[in-house]
């Protein structure tokens, strides 16, 4: 037995409860028989949930100052471990324990993994211990800084230099964070491990006193975006993070877009790669769901990133999002960040006290410089505390002042870029500059409280009082701030009213005409893939077609001659119906595409035709219902239309492999097609021995089993073991059931869930609408005690942790079969979970979408039922705020709050639906859409004074909610039912999914119209 498996067993436990590994509060006798357990193990006898538990040890006892690393927990290990792995093998092994515990990874741009299984030990017992009256006063800084993210802390130098310079790093600020949340809200997570030191005991109470005297404080939500050189492992880069918080409310988001967000969701795109997504909860609050694997690298060749937002099929430029971009022409400065990390700073001071620039070699310093290779280029590189002054060797000019350890400000330059210029290597105006000017806390600097001064770049004619100029010219400028005796340096281009007009598109050719250049000097790039012939300002562009490949961006640069130049990237002229990847190149419309590989793919289109472009989708097995979009823009990612995507896969069995969703994109007769799987790989074959094969063996992937047809404790993931290309299940006593299963892959992967089983059991398979039905019986005769809910529990949990459709299980597709059935399950799966909120706006939607039904279907008087027995069943005295808050806010999202009322008997007002509604109907969807609806619609016991036989057109988006109301009101007939089994039902139900889907307003008062008339 292993010795978490001991442990468990110890402590009276069955399985783990999926509460962090620190509440364990192992003995300094289990700690030693942990270390001895893995000392001595081993590969394939390692418990992978033992390495989890040790990296969470490490950081509680272990962790002393310094960058954690994964070579520093391996080596503390020592024994014979050390000749069989290493320290990136047994992290891998941490990381399968985590997955097999259910805990939840910290994720933000990137995922972090090192930092999320370090974290699970909470906080740096050993550290804080030594540096008590330290880490008191940092907590205390940072409790009074009421921070959401650690960007809002981490490079406030008052708060971060409160802490030993051996624990400023990332690590030991998200612990500090979590526990500062937890003090903020009231959060009793943590007060078990403050009671258990005294020295916590005492941090804990103190940071009580201090949380009760806080007034609420209002934060700026300027972005926090910047740039980190790394010099770790002999490889010298340059990434991108970006400082974006978990949630936001409607006015800091609006603030950072620069416009109300009004909006249920906003898709953020930086060269044009899905980065997150901005999703509106019930709390009204809007939801970071990241999407981005990983820090973006800097390429010297571009510009400043293109970023722009996705809403409703439009693109909304932002352009201030990222205000700043390395540059290895000129001298830079930078500010240690952690060990061998270093953080871009703008201008020449820094309010850390360790910094350093980096500059070209025709420049010079007074102090040794190192010579760095960054890029293709040679550089130096100078730490520095203080001053130091730089000058260019040929030039006589002033020297730059480069500062540390001083108090400093941030700006932003008003980007006035033109949509054609997706990027550029200055920020860019088009007459005299707008600055704006912040202090350390992000806070907007009143214009009577600095100077801004400007001059022709690199002249040495004196600076410009910048108020007392009503226009400047053309070209590139030098920018100086003054601000509380310190100066700031920047630069701009100002393009003034350059245009470039885009004529003759095709997917192959097209013409660009640059006009009002004046005395600027134009030119665009040739490449392998386009040949350009220029005549008077007008570029003749043609594709080389051999490459099978279009460019993203066109490459140029515009400026006076003989000064500094505007490079740039000019948006891709090349229009047409097809679709490409991020490189540009043509997806043939025989390639097999997945769910996870769409990130980075763009829909083309040309927007000059008299034919409108339209997108089709539908379901390979049920085509009848069909999304048709109307492309608005002339190159858009194919992931804006995720949602409608995934709906459609929801319409068949994912489990079934012809389950595909088609694309038809047109122009006219013009046609494209393309198909696409929900899953990325498959198991190809199971053998006689249980050795599984996937069909793209190449791909490293992590494979799980998940026991099916046991009672709830054997339900937990399982790795499976790999010896070369086939997996094998392990052998586990009394269990002989599966669903194979992947973990989260970093690139998104995933296969196809698939059942197994071992040959010499005698389980016999029924079809799968018995077994549905089978499981729904036991669910309906059965407590939330018994053992068939604690399987929808553990089931429920293991979709979400992996990312699974909810119909892998059939024990959660039977929750859909009756109205009582769902309403017990809707608000059990609800009170079992953390985070209600973010449940009902993203896992309650998915299921319903994947199952095939809607809660809200669900009759008044099994709402009423359901609340009863859970509130007797779980001890809820607060009705209205615990259990039914849970109704209302799921009625809230899907905009029913009216049924509320309904529900508690209230009475209903309502605007009833007349004709005039019905053809204004019509007329929204069009002749093209309406004569696209599904056939199948729901029976109806009546028709509540609304003409359907004048409508047959929309006969479906009539009946369907007439239906709903029908099943809420419980006066439906039993083959007018839309709760059981049997395909029909299956489609009728998808059918008003649908209903719903297409025309949410008109579905949802017709809901209401019925419920008034019954």
């Amino acid at each position: 037995m292993s010795f978490f498996s001991c442990m468990l067993d110890k402590r009276g436990r069955q399985e783990h409860d999926g509460s962090p590994l620190w509440k364990y509060f192992l003995s300094k006798e289990e700690s030693d028989g942990l270390v001895k357990t893995l000392q001595f193990a081993r590969p394939l006898n390692i418990d992978p949930r033992d390495a989890t538990l040790y990296y969470s040890q490490w950081w509680k006892y272990n962790y002393n100052g310094g960058s954690p690393s994964k070579q520093e927990v391996f080596n503390s290990l020592g024994g014979n471990i050390q000749y069989h792995l290493n320290e990136n093998e047994f992290y891998k092994i941490a990381c399968t324990g985590a997955e097999i515990l259910g805990v939840k990874w910290i994720k933000k741009q990137n995922t972090l993994y090192f930092r999320t299984l370090l974290l699970q030990g909470g906080l740096p017992l050993k550290h804080i211990s030594e540096n008590q009256g330290k880490y008191k006063d940092f907590l205390i800084s940072v409790l009074e800084e009421q921070p959401e993210t650690i960007e809002d802390f981490m490079f406030n130098t008052r708060i971060i230099y409160l802490l030993p310079r051996s624990s400023q790093n990332e690590t030991v600020y998200e612990s500090c964070l979590e526990i500062v949340k937890a003090i903020r809200n009231k959060d009793e997570e943590y007060d078990e491990l403050f009671n258990s030191e005294d020295f916590l005991k005492n941090i804990s109470n103190s940071l009580k006193i201090k949380s009760a005297s806080i007034t609420k404080k209002i934060r700026q939500s300027k972005p926090k975006n910047y740039w980190l050189l790394n010099f770790k492992n002999d490889s010298i880069k340059i990434t991108l993070r970006l400082g974006l918080a978990n949630s936001y409310t409607k006015d800091s988001l609006s603030g950072i877009f620069g416009f109300e967000a009004s909006e249920r969701e906003y898709q953020l795109y930086m060269n044009d790669n899905l980065v997150c997504v901005f999703r509106k909860m019930v709390n009204d609050q809007f939801k970071t769901d990241w999407y981005t694997q990983q820090d973006a690298e800097w390429n010297p060749s571009t510009g400043l990133p293109n970023t722009y937002l996705m809403t409703n099929g439009e693109k909304i430029p932002l352009r201030d999002f990222i205000q700043t971009i390395p540059r290895l022409d000129e001298p830079s400065l930078w500010a240690k960040y952690e060990e061998n990390k270093w953080r871009l700073i703008k201008g020449q001071v820094s309010s850390i006290k360790e910094a350093a620039i980096l500059f070209p070699k025709q420049w010079k310093c007074e102090l040794p410089c190192s010579e760095v290779f960054l890029y293709q280029e040679n550089l130096s590189w100078t730490p520095f505390e203080g001053e130091i002054k730089i000058q260019h060797k040929d030039e006589g000019e002033d020297r730059i002042c480069f500062r540390s350890g001083v108090k400093s400000f941030d700006w932003t330059i008003i980007s006035e870029k033109p949509a054609w210029m997706l990027k550029s290597n200055l920020q860019v105006v088009r007459s005299k500059p707008r600055v704006l000017v912040f202090d350390d806390e992000g806070y907007d600097i009143k214009n009577n409280r600095f100077k801004v001064y400007i001059r022709k770049h690199r002249f040495k004619n004196t600076w410009e009082d910048i108020t007392r100029l009503n226009s400047i010219p053309r070209g590139c400028f030098d920018l100086k701030i003054e601000k509380d005796n310190l100066i700031a340096h920047d630069i701009f281009f100002n393009i003034d009213n350059l245009q470039a007009i885009f004529s003759n598109q095709s997917i192959n050719s097209a013409r660009i005409e640059f006009k009002n250049l004046e005395y600027f000097e134009c030119n665009l790039q040739e490449s392998t893939l386009v040949n350009i012939e220029e005549k008077n300002s007008r570029y003749d562009l043609k594709v080389n077609t051999k490459y099978s490949k279009i460019p993203t961006t066109i490459k140029g640069s515009v400026g006076n001659i003989g000064k500094k130049k505007l490079y740039f990237d000019l948006m891709s002229p090349f229009q047409g119906v097809t679709i490409t990847d991020n490189e540009g190149e043509i997806i043939n419309e025989k390639q097999r595409l997945s769910l996870k590989s769409l990130y980075g793919m763009r829909i083309l289109r040309n927007p000059n035709r008299s034919k409108e472009t339209l997108l089709k989708i539908k379901n390979s097995l049920k085509p009848d219902v069909k999304i048709i979009k109307k492309l608005k823009e002339s190159n858009q990612p194919i992931l804006s239309f995720k949602d409608e995507i995934v709906r459609l896969f929801y319409l068949s069995d994912v489990m079934d492999y012809r389950n595909n969703v088609l694309l038809e994109l047109s122009d006219g007769s013009n046609k494209k097609f393309y198909e696409i799987s929900r899953f990325s790989n498959i198991i190809k074959n199971v053998d006689a021995d249980n050795k599984i094969c996937l069909d793209n063996s190449s791909e490293d992937t992590e494979l799980f089993a998940i026991p099916v047809n046991c009672s709830a404790d054997k339900i937990e993931s399982i790795p499976l073991c790999k010896n070369e290309t086939p997996y094998s299940i392990p052998f586990t006593k009394n269990l002989n059931q599966f669903i194979i299963i992947s973990s989260r892959n970093q690139y998104g992967k995933q296969i196809r869930p698939r059942f197994v089983k071992y040959t010499d059991n005698s389980f016999i398979s029924t079809n799968k609408y018995e077994r549905i039905e089978n499981f729904h019986n036991k669910l309906s005769t059965t407590k939330f005690e018994d053992d068939s809910w604690k399987q929808i529990l553990k089931y429920f949990e293991i979709c979400v942790q992996f990312d699974l459709p909810f119909s892998t299980f059939d024990q959660l597709s039977a929750i859909s079969r009756s109205s009582k059935t769902a309403s017990r399950a809707f608000l059990f799966l609800l009170i079992e979970q953390d985070k209600a909120d973010e449940n009902i706006q993203i896992r309650i939607p998915e299921m319903e979408k994947d199952l095939g039904f809607c809660f809200h279907w669900i009759t008044k008087m099994d709402w009423e039922n359901a609340i009863d027995e859970i509130c007797n069943t779980f001890g809820y005295n607060n009705y209205h705020g615990d259990i039914a808050g849970l109704i209302s806010s799921y009625l809230k999202e899907n905009d029913l709050q009216k049924l509320s009322c309904f529900i508690s008997c209230k009475s209903l007002e309502t605007k009833l639906i007349y004709q005039n509604d019905i053809h204004e109907l019509r007329r929204e969807l069009g002749e093209r859409v309406t004569k696209e609806l599904p056939h199948h619609s729901p029976k109806i016991s009546s028709k509540y004074n609304i003409q359907i036989e004048n409508h047959k057109e929309v006969r479906l988006l009539l009946q369907s909610p007439i239906a709903v109301a029908e099943s809420i009101s419980n006066i439906q007939k039993d083959d007018h039912s839309l709760w059981g089994g049997g395909k029909i039902r299956e489609v009728i139900r998808r059918n008003i999914q649908y209903s719903q889907y297409l025309q949410r307003d008109f579905y949802n008062r017709m809901i209401f119209h019925v419920l008034k008339k019954i």
